[in-house]
């Protein structure tokens, strides 16, 4: 009966149906083909799946993302053009670090892909670059918004597992910066491999502090929202909401460039994001709790632990598995169906629950930069109007480098959880 449930679910994503309404009918057929006494129990489920105070964070952080692309994003690039921009493949790093502060901002990495490389693709294009390598490069980088918190799939991520947003926050610090960073080198190595250019002329330290100046309200807010987690000021909840006035506040009183009777179009975007991510979080509630009356997770753990009892092949066997599921489903989809089922897997060899969180969000942000569906490469491209098979090599040279960036973090725990111990 496990294989049908998991045949249902597997029909229903072939036949195209947006993946909240296969994840709801699957659970519906099956309760029907088990003779289920009632089907309202799928209604209460779903309802109960989003009463839930964390969950009001995902909203708020999409507005906030929404409204800081007015007037952030240009500031951000030319603070990061600015100190990056002479070394070759400078243009490259400086939209890495762009990519970086931005997805720290929306906590998307769609929307930071969209915001940044908009701006900076063509740019780099008319400077040399090849447009597959461009395109490549933005899709890796602006999926890292899901890593460098505030995360949205952090938050449904907490909510699934049960585990501290506060602590997710803070533990996608070091792991987001040094993938960012290892971004960075194969930028650099890259440029000079292709002989792609650098600016003429160095910026000076007056240019730089000018840039800095410019650009230091957007560069703050991270460190307000994380500062505030840290200090217990506010809860990761309520950092959605200051979030939220700090981006009003500057896109529309400092920058000037969100007119009020434009606010009402932004909220309406915002709320039916928000609405569309948080149906596929109710309906993944009823199919969650089909797959634990069946005892789906305990079987998936039980096969896994008698392949190897070794704790160093079973978490790569995870990574390897979150990796495959990453190219063919949304980001959110797979974390509220694979979350109950990997939990147990997760307990029983000892993996701390906030460094894995941390590691799926860095296996799911690969997934967005690797075909098939590769939601991020396909706004990438685009963006220069090049098809998807334009970007290779460069493309696998992208997830080479961030599959190898997600396997350091796997095996040194302390790169996600030492932040988090501090305040412990």
């Amino acid at each position: 009966m496990n294989a049908l449930f998991f045949a249902i679910l597997g029909v229903t994503i072939i036949m195209g149906l947006p993946i909240g309404f296969a994840i709801i009918i699957t659970s519906f057929v099956f309760l029907m083909m088990n003779d289920f006494p009632t089907l309202g129990i799928v209604a209460q489920r779903m309802v109960g799946g989003v009463d839930s105070f964390p969950l009001l964070a995902l909203p708020f952080f999409i507005l906030a993302g929404d409204l800081m692309a007015y007037g952030t994003t240009p500031r951000l690039m030319a603070v990061a053009n600015t100190f990056f921009g002479h070394i070759r493949g400078g243009m490259a790093v400086s939209g890495v670090t762009a990519s970086a502060f931005f997805g720290a901002i929306s906590g998307s990495g769609v929307a930071t892909t969209a915001a940044v490389g908009s701006l900076m693709e063509p740019e780099m294009v008319k400077k040399g670059y090849s447009k597959g390598f461009t395109a490549s490069i933005f899709a890796g980088a602006g999926a890292l918004g899901v890593v460098i918190p505030p995360s949205l799939a952090m938050v449904v991520y907490g909510v699934a597992a049960n585990a501290s947003i506060g602590d997710l926050f803070l533990a996608g610090i070091v792991p987001g910066i040094f993938a960012a960073v290892a971004l960075m080198v194969y930028s650099i190595w890259a440029s000079h491999q292709y002989g792609y250019p650098k600016n003429e002329n160095k910026s000076t330290w007056f240019e730089k502090g000018r840039a800095i100046k410019v650009g230091i309200l957007p560069l703050v807010m991270p460190v307000i929202i994380l500062g505030g987690v840290i200090s217990g000021v506010f809860t990761p909840t309520e950092s959605g909401v200051v979030a939220v006035v700090y981006a009003f506040i500057l896109a529309t009183f400092v920058y000037k460039e969100l007119p009020l009777k434009q606010l009402p179009a932004v909220m309406v975007r915002s709320a039916k994001n928000s609405a569309v991510i948080l149906f596929v979080i109710a309906a993944a509630t009823p199919f969650g709790w089909v797959m634990a009356t069946q005892q789906i997770p305990q079987e998936v753990a039980s096969w896994m632990l008698s392949l190897t009892s070794s704790f160093v092949l079973l978490s790569l066997m995870l990574l390897l598995l979150l990796l495959i599921l990453g190219t063919f489903m949304e980001t959110i989809a797979i974390i509220v169906i694979a979350t109950p089922i990997l939990m147990p897997v997760v307990h029983q060899i000892g993996l701390n629950p906030i460094h894995f969180g941390v590691v799926m969000m860095l296996a799911l942000a690969i997934g967005g930069a690797t075909p098939p569906l590769a939601v991020n490469l396909f706004v990438s491209t685009k963006i220069i109007d090049i098809r998807m098979e334009d970007t290779f090599p460069h493309i696998l040279q992208v997830v080479g480098v961030l599959v190898a960036a997600s396997v350091i973090v796997l095996l040194v725990p302390s790169m996600s959880l030492w932040i988090p111990s501090l305040g412990k």
